[in-house]
C-alpha cells in the first residue's frame, strides 16, 4: 500500500478559506505556483522548512498541515482491512486516500468501531483462559456440577418409585431443595464474579489510546522541553546533571531521602518512591544510567506536575488507567528532556552520524534512552531525523512504538518476522544493522539491538526486550550505519512487509498467515 499521504487537499482548503491564490501563496513561501499546485494535488510530498513556511503563511501550527493523523489513519485502515473478518469483502488500499481525505470523521468512527471488536475478541480470549485455570470458577464449576448430579438422582428415584414411604419422600425432597438452593448459590457466584470482571472492561486499550496522544504531538511537546530547560539551570548550573547533583536537589528542594538497597529488598522493577515518606529507594544492581534517569523523572513529577496535568486533561483520554499511563509517559519525556537538552543532543547527533553507542557515552545514557530521545527531536524548523521506534519483548508483543519516518508500525498484530527488531535476539546487546525494501519499494535502515534488564543475583529476575530504531535511506548520509551497507542497489534490500496479515509477498518463508495468490490484474496493478 503506498504510503502517500493526502496533504494537498488540507493545503488547499485552508488557502481558500484564506482567500489566497496558487500565485499569492507561492509568492509567500518562496516557491512556483506549478510546484505549489503539485503539492495541492498530493503529487509531491512537503516536509521541514518548506512545511514550516507555508504553515506560517497560513496562520496554522505545522501539525495541522504535517498530515500526521492521515498517515497514522492510513496505517490503521491497511492493518485493519487485512484483518480475516474482511476476507469475504476485500478492500482496494488504492481508496483509502481517498476516504481520508473526503471522509476523515467516517473512517475515525470505523477505526473506532473495530478497536471496540479488537476489543472484545481479547476480552473474550482472556475469559475463555480464565474459565479455563481460573481456581475459583473451577471449584464453582465443580460445585454446580455435583449439585445437577444430585438434583438429577433425587428426580429419577422419583420418577422411578411410586410407592415410596411418606418419610423418605420428605427426606428427597429436603435433599431436592437443600441441592436446588445451593446450585441457586452457586449459579449466582458465579455471575457476581464474572459481572465484576465485565464491569472494569475498557473499549479502547490505554495504550492505544497514549499512542494517539505521542502521534497527535508528533512526539514533541514544546511545554515540556521549557520546564526542562528551566530545571537544568536549577539543578545545575554547570550543566553537568551528575547523579549527585541530581540527589542533592530532591534533598534541598524536596526533603526527599534517596536510598540505594539491595535489590532483593525491592520490587522487580528495582526501584520504590514512597510519596508519603518522601523516599525514593533504587537497587544497588541498577546501572548508574537508571538512577539518573530515575531521579530525573522524580525530579520532573515533582516540578512540572502542572505541565504534565495539562496536556493529560486536554488530551482524549477516556479512562483514568490511560490518564495514569500517558502522566508516566510524559514524566519520562520530561526526564530525557532535563538530561538530555534537545540544541545539544541534536547537534552532537549530527555531529556524531547518529552513533548511539557514542551519544550514550557523551550523555551517559542508555541505549533506548539515547533512541527514545532521538524521536522527540521534532521542533518545527529544527527537526532532527524523522525517525521511527519500536520496543518489542521476545515474545513479539510491541510494547512501545512511533513513527515519524513513514514507517507504518503495526497496532493489531505482530511485526514482519524479517524485522532486525526480531533478529537482535540472536546476538544480545550486540547491534544489527538492515537495509530493507517495503512493498511499495521504500527503503529504510534499520538498527536493532536486544537489551537485558534487572540484575542482583542469580534468582533475580530478568527482562529482555529489543529495541529498534530507524529511518529512511534518503538520510542515510547522516547515519553511521548506513556506512557498508548496499544502498546504491535496492535489489539487494531484505524484503520485508509490515505485518504477514496485510503483507502481499506470498512467497516469503516466514509468513504467518496464508494468503491467496494475487490475480495477474493485480499485479500489473
Amino acid at each position: 500500500m503506498s504510503r502517500q499521504i493526502p496533504i494537498g487537499h488540507r493545503l488547499r482548503r485552508h488557502r481558500k478559506d484564506h482567500g489566497l491564490t496558487q500565485m499569492a501563496l507561492a509568492d509567500a513561501v518562496g516557491i512556483s505556483p506549478s510546484y505549489l499546485n503539485l503539492i495541492e494535488h498530493n503529487r509531491r510530498a512537503i516536509g521541514g522548512s518548506l512545511l514550516v513556511r507555508l504553515a506560517e503563511a497560513l496562520g496554522l501550527e505545522p501539525g495541522t498541515l504535517s498530515g500526521s493523523e492521515e498517515g497514522r489513519l492510513l496505517s490503521d485502515l491497511g492493518e485493519m482491512t487485512a484483518d480475516p473478518v474482511f476476507e469475504e469483502t476485500p478492500l482496494d488500499p488504492q481508496e483509502f486516500s481517498a476516504a481520508v481525505a473526503n471522509t476523515p470523521a467516517l473512517v475515525k468512527a470505523l477505526m473506532a468501531l473495530y478497536r471496540a471488536y479488537r476489543s472484545s475478541l481479547d476480552e473474550v480470549d482472556m475469559l475463555s483462559e480464565r474459565l479455563s485455570h481460573d481456581p475459583f470458577l473451577a471449584d464453582a464449576s465443580h460445585s454446580v456440577l455435583t449439585r445437577i448430579t444430585a438434583i438429577r438422582t433425587v428426580a429419577e428415584i422419583f420418577h422411578s418409585y411410586d410407592d415410596l414411604q411418606p418419610e423418605k419422600r420428605a427426606h428427597f425432597n429436603q435433599t431436592l431443595m437443600r441441592e436446588s438452593e445451593r446450585l441457586a448459590e452457586s449459579a449466582t457466584d458465579i455471575f457476581n464474579f464474572l459481572e465484576r470482571g465485565a464491569a472494569g472492561r475498557r473499549a479502547i486499550n490505554p495504550a492505544e489510546e497514549v499512542d494517539d496522544l505521542l502521534y497527535d504531538h508528533n512526539n514533541y511537546f514544546p511545554e515540556l522541553e521549557a520546564r526542562a530547560e528551566e530545571l537544568r539551570s536549577a539543578v545545575d548550573p554547570d550543566g553537568g546533571l551528575f547523579l549527585t547533583d541530581l540527589i542533592l536537589h530532591l534533598e534541598a528542594q524536596h526533603d526527599v531521602r534517596v536510598e540505594r538497597l539491595s535489590s532483593g529488598n525491592l520490587p522487580s522493577r528495582g526501584y520504590h518512591w514512597d510519596a508519603q515518606q518522601r523516599v525514593l529507594q533504587f537497587s544497588r544492581a541498577l546501572p548508574i544510567t537508571s538512577s539518573r534517569f530515575l531521579a530525573a523523572r522524580l525530579i520532573c513529577r515533582l516540578e512540572a506536575a502542572e505541565e504534565i496535568e495539562g496536556l493529560v486533561q486536554s488530551a482524549r483520554l477516556t479512562s483514568d488507567p490511560a490518564r495514569e499511563r500517558a502522566r508516566e509517559a510524559l514524566v519520562s519525556y520530561a526526564a530525557a528532556a532535563l538530561l538530555f537538552p534537545y540544541d545539544a543532543f541534536r547537534e552532537a547527533a549530527l555531529e556524531l552520524r547518529h552513533d548511539i553507542e557514542m551519544l550514550q557515552q557523551r550523555f551517559a545514557a542508555s541505549w533506548e534512552q539515547v533512541c527514545h530521545r532521538l524521536t522527540t527531536l521534532r521542533h518545527p524548523g529544527r527537526e532532527g531525523i524523522p525517525f521511527h521506534f519500536l520496543r518489542t519483548d521476545i515474545a513479539g508483543n510491541i510494547s512501545k512504538r512511533f513513527s515519524a519516518s513513514g514507517l507504518q508500525l503495526p497496532r493489531y498484530s505482530g511485526a514482519c518476522p524479517r524485522w532486525a527488531v526480531h533478529e537482535a535476539y540472536l546476538t544480545p546487546d550486540r547491534l544489527v544493522t538492515q537495509y530493507v525494501r517495503l512493498p511499495d519499494n521504500t527503503t529504510y535502515l534499520f538498527v536493532a539491538r536486544a537489551v537485558r534488564r534487572g540484575g542482583g543475583g542469580y534468582w533475580a529476575p530478568q527482562a529482555v526486550h529489543s529495541v529498534m530504531i530507524g529511518c529512511d535511506t534518503a538520510f542515510a548520509k547522516d547515519i553511521v550505519y548506513a556506512d557498508g551497507l548496499p544502498l546504491a542497489n535496492p535489489e539487494a534490500a531484505v524484503p520485508v512487509g509490515v505485518g504477514c496479515r496485510q503483507c502481499p509477498r506470498v512467497d516469503c518463508m516466514q509468513r504467518a498467515y496464508d494468503q491467496a495468490e494475487p490475480s495477474l490484474e493485480a499485479e500489473a496493478t
